[in-house]
């Protein structure tokens, strides 16, 4: 379990997260017994609810000036504004907008209980002053980018927070992997 995994005794200056958001879709679908239900997200990983996700010590792995950049899902869009508080972060904007793609570049339509889901949403939370670290102004909001794997991420996101910021000290939380120039922090990496 992740909440078992001890965070680093380290301070970062840059968080990307990807929380194992828990999602009941038997409570977004029971007006909607018609609709068939999602799959169970568990059959990936582990989830874990909004209290877990909270009690995670990140305050204690981040500098004074720092800087989230967390995955959420629409249905979490709540969930995701009070988690980056509940860890110390002001939420400031939505950082990355990812349309996802298939290998053959079709867009990925995903059952919604109203609309289809087209696209991933990362949002950017900070704390202390982040901005002095900010080094150029071009980075764009959408990212078009093949699905591959359940739940990973492109790499083109990382990246762009690394030309966002420099070379500062960032970590991965709940990474699947390894990734040059980044701590990695999850029970799969």
């Amino acid at each position: 379990m992740t909440e078992d995994i001890k965070l680093p005794n380290k301070k970062y200056n840059i968080i990307y997260a990807d929380p194992p958001w828990k999602f009941n879709s038997g409570e977004l679908f029971k007006e909607y017994a018609q609709v068939k239900k999602f799959d169970s997200i568990e059959k990936h990983y582990k989830t874990l609810n909004k209290k877990e996700l909270q009690q995670l010590k990140i305050k204690e792995i981040t500098h004074n000036d720092c800087v989230l950049f967390m995955w959420f899902t629409d249905a979490h869009f709540i969930e995701a504004i009070e988690l980056c508080k509940s860890w110390g972060f002001e939420y400031k904007t939505i950082a990355f907008v990812w349309e996802k793609r298939s290998k053959h570049n079709k867009l990925i339509s995903n059952l919604g209980a109203w609309t289809l889901k087209n696209y991933e949403l990362c949002l950017l939370a900070t704390k202390g002053k982040m901005m002095k670290y900010k080094k150029i102004n071009n980075i764009k909001q959408q990212v078009i980018a093949e699905r591959t794997k359940h739940s990973r991420k492109p790499d083109i996101v990382r990246n762009n927070i690394e030309k966002l910021f420099g070379d500062i000290p960032r970590i991965e939380l709940f990474a699947r992997e390894t990734a040059v120039g980044w701590d990695s922090w999850g029970n799969e990496v």
